[in-house]
């Protein structure tokens, strides 16, 4: 039916609001009132997890900065622990006595601060002394032995200095309040294996009762410093060497190697043609090796010269076949004069061509002693005052060893027992 006259209802969309969905515009008013947007949901749930987040990231903060805390304390405590291990090792190394070395040390470690207040020990359970096996890498507090101490600086609740409180933790209400510190550090003496490679030759005719004195002085010295493992030799040597003691040790040989370095004199010239001559050229010394020991056939009644490369050979292979891997490997070097050949009057060249051969060999010799883990110490007697004497002398010094030189030959004794003092200690961690 058309709708012309009559009423009638025709269907007329209803227009979306601008702005709004659907779903919004058949809305009441109340309705928006009660229920927020989901943007204003959104807001407080973020506000929520910062706040969450925050203290996740505040607590792993204070743990960050009390555990480097804790490293700081630990490495404080470690730096005196080592300080007093080396101390008391120094003084055990001069004076052999336990009981002061332990005085030493707490007195290293009290002189020390730790977190605030003075660093302190318990001189008995914190100060031990003992053997260390180099081969193992083990402290032994009951070795028959004493090459080692071991030093423990303690910051916790059982120590003499107590705990310390941590920086940040402590405002969590944690039970982390405090935290410990245990360092310990172990110092220990390598066993020491020395050859005196010692000048025999002629020249040395004057003064060989001063280095006669000086190396029963050395021999002192190491036996005063009573660790049972050091092993001590003796080299001797014109142009040629020889094993005068093997290397023996000392604690244990002391007397028969005393007994035999009180024998030492320069080299044996019983022979022609010097016993036609007699003194001062003619010398009977049966138990030293022969002033011409090295000589040429056809030369064999010259003496053989000097040849410190010689020694240093017979000395390096003597601590090279010691079987003892670890120990400190020492040579002192004593002689009164430069390499030499000795000629006559035979072939001038030749005997320089030698002679410079000799001073070569000794600089090899040195560099090979350095390679394996030997230092030498050269001592130059050098009463008429010789420049190259002074030079080759001084560059055979090889490791820690030193260089000394006197015109008095009552100086040797003075100078070898500084050497025994010398000898460095070893500190293991």
């Amino acid at each position: 039916m058309r709708c012309v006259d009559c009423f009638c209802s025709p269907t007329v969309p209803i227009p979306r609001l601008l702005g709004t969905s659907s779903r919004e515009a058949r809305l009441t008013e109340p309705d928006r009132t009660r229920r927020p947007s989901r943007r204003h949901r959104r807001r407080g749930n973020y506000a929520i997890l910062v706040g969450l987040s925050s203290t996740g990231i505040l607590g792993m903060g204070a743990v960050a900065v009390d555990s480097a805390y804790v490293h700081l304390v630990e490495a404080r405590a470690q730096a005196i622990s080592d300080a007093a291990a080396h101390a008391a090792l120094v003084n055990l190394k001069l004076t052999a006595d336990v009981e002061e070395s332990r005085e030493i040390a707490q007195a290293f470690v009290n002189a020390h601060t730790l977190v605030g207040a003075m660093a302190d020990v318990d001189p008995e359970q914190d100060i031990v002394f003992g053997g260390w096996d180099f081969e193992t890498q083990d402290f032994d507090p009951a070795a028959s032995y004493v090459n080692s101490v071991q030093v423990t600086v303690q910051k916790n609740d059982e120590s003499v200095n107590g705990s310390f409180s941590t920086l940040m933790m402590g405002m969590y209400g944690t039970s982390h309040s405090s935290a410990q510190a245990t360092s310990p550090a172990t110092g220990a003496m390598r066993f020491r294996e020395i050859v005196i490679v010692q000048d025999v030759t002629g020249s040395f005719m004057d003064e060989i009762d001063e280095a006669r004195d000086a190396d029963l002085a050395f021999l002192d010295a190491i036996y005063a410093a009573d660790f049972p493992n050091d092993r001590i030799g003796m080299v001797t040597f014109v142009g040629d060497s020889e094993e005068y003691t093997p290397l023996s040790y000392v604690k244990d040989d002391y007397s028969s190697i005393y007994a035999d370095w009180s024998q030492i004199d320069w080299c044996d010239r019983s022979y022609y043609p010097w016993y036609y001559y007699g003194p001062p050229y003619y010398h009977y010394a049966p138990n030293m090796m022969g002033c011409n020991q090295g000589s040429d056939y056809w030369r064999w009644y010259y003496d053989s010269g000097t040849s410190q490369a010689a020694g240093l050979d017979e000395g390096i292979d003597m601590l090279l076949a010691s079987g003892d891997d670890y120990s400190t490997k020492v040579i002192i070097l004593v002689s009164d004069g430069q390499p030499q050949c000795v000629y006559g009057y035979s072939d001038r060249a030749a005997e320089e061509a030698c002679t410079l051969q000799r001073e070569q060999d000794a600089y090899d010799a040195a560099d090979f002693a350095e390679e394996n883990g030997i230092s030498i110490y050269s001592i130059s007697f050098n009463d008429n005052y010789n420049a190259t004497q002074s030079a080759v002398m001084e560059a055979l010094v090889r490791g820690y060893g030193k260089f000394y030189e006197t015109p008095d030959p009552s100086d040797l004794p003075v100078i070898l027992e500084e050497i025994a003092e010398q000898i460095p200690l070893a500190l293991v961690q």
